[in-house]
């Protein structure tokens, strides 16, 4: 834990094998809204066009994005909240950066800790919907011991993950089993519902899940070694374990019809080893998310020491609990595209800056740069008129391209009228 320090790069000497971050990249993709989500897509798409929404999401657009983020935490060994002090200043870096890293990653650690207390309270028969003070209980305990390696820090994540991953997959097949022993394959290939979304809004909702990646990715690998053949490489753990995890969800809906993946499982009959795997599967993707909580954090505080970092988790554990108990589950969807229109934009600044702006160097730079003020801006903006006011393509990669587009613009400009210590 003493090792594990917030802002300062992390030496070359203690860079790991580009499998020690894919697994832990594996571990937070093993998670309930990728499930959840799986499952919302048989509301709309047979099989076939699901197989299709998700090679191009995941194949297509997410591995770039974190490929692009995961190289710029190997080249500089910092978290995405000290990397984003280069673009918009250390002040912004902390007001604007860290607290939005901090707040989505609060809302997804108390997210899934909310349907991992669900599962559990049905594994041991509580009535989670009617025994609030039972499942809150539940929750609070499932909460607590999810947070605990993040809190001790980097080293006890990536054990965490060898044991669960591989937890995951046996999730993977009892639910394939499952569905082919209730639902049988015919029913499952054969399954044609009216579409109530269009496939670019399915694309979107597959990328939502996922495109907080395109931020936090170099919280992770500022522990790889600085070369394009291994960031390359580190995003699969995300991609081969998504992929089927979507699946999964899709196929286990179409015979119970309910997009509630607890619903789900307790509907097709799965033992409480289910429910035990889905919960250590569940505690993976949670390190992520409580990890990055904390980094941001030491960000915001300017706290470096390993100590202080696993003392500001803790903190952040404790405010995520209580808003699990709040009841953020019955917002998931609007959660998502929430996610989906601020990380993006932050993410088009911090690679506009780092590939054309520094030449892939870092820089701490001080105060507050309102260059990158009016791309998030604009990215935001594009974002939110393409997903709520008219419809229309990915928002989110619109919003990453955009951000960064008008951030390159803007500082050329900037360098030629006013030029100060960002464009040096």
């Amino acid at each position: 834990m003493s090792q594990d320090q917030a802002l300062d790069s992390i030496p070359e000497s203690a860079r790991q094998h580009w499998l020690t971050p894919a697994m832990i990249f594996g571990g937070l993709e093993f998670t309930i809204p990728v499930l959840m989500v799986g499952s919302t897509l048989t509301g709309s798409f047979g099989l076939s066009k699901i197989l299709l929404i998700l090679l191009i999401s995941l194949f297509g657009i997410q591995w770039v994005g974190n490929t692009l983020q995961g190289y710029i935490g190997a080249k500089t060994g910092r978290s995405s909240s000290v990397i984003s002090r280069s673009s918009f200043g250390d002040v912004q870096a902390k007001v604007i950066v860290g607290f939005t890293i901090f707040i989505v990653s609060l809302g997804w650690w108390a997210l899934q800790t909310a349907v991992a207390g669900n599962a559990i309270s049905a594994m041991l028969g509580i009535d989670y919907k009617g025994n609030w003070v039972g499942w809150a209980i539940v929750t609070v305990i499932c909460g607590l011991l999810f947070a605990l390696p993040s809190i001790i820090g980097y080293s006890s994540m990536k054990w965490t993950d060898y044991i669960a991953v591989p937890a995951g997959l046996i999730l993977i097949a009892g639910g394939i089993y499952y569905a082919l022993r209730n639902t049988g394959w015919e029913a499952i290939a054969s399954w044609h519902p009216e579409p109530t979304m269009t496939i670019w809004a399915a694309i979107s909702l597959v990328i939502g899940v996922n495109v907080s990646q395109w931020v936090i990715a170099s919280d992770y690998t500022r522990y790889a070694k600085p070369t394009w053949k291994d960031n390359i490489i580190i995003p699969s753990g995300i991609i081969f374990v998504g992929f089927p995890l979507f699946i999964v969800g899709a196929i286990m809906a179409v015979g119970v019809g309910d997009a509630d993946i607890v619903n789900v499982m307790m509907g097709m009959g799965f033992p409480i080893w289910g429910f035990l795997i889905l919960w250590f599967a569940t505690w993976t993707s949670q390190l992520v998310n409580n990890y990055s909580m904390g980094l941001a954090l030491a960000n915001i505080f300017n706290v470096n020491s390993g100590k202080g970092r696993a003392l500001l988790t803790l903190l952040g554990t404790i405010l995520a609990i209580i808003v699990a108990l709040l009841g953020i589950l019955e917002h998931f969807m609007d959660f998502l595209y929430l996610t989906a229109l601020l990380y993006p934009a932050i993410g088009g600044v911090m690679m506009g800056d780092f590939f054309f702006i520094r030449k892939q160097q870092w820089e701490d730079c001080r105060g507050w740069n309102w260059m990158a003020t009016i791309a998030l801006l604009a990215g935001v903006v594009v974002g939110y008129l393409t997903q709520y006011v008219s419809p229309w393509g990915l928002p989110a990669v619109q919003s990453l391209l955009i951000s960064l587009v008008v951030y390159i613009v803007a500082m050329k400009i900037k360098k030629n009228v006013a030029p100060d210590q960002f464009t040096a």
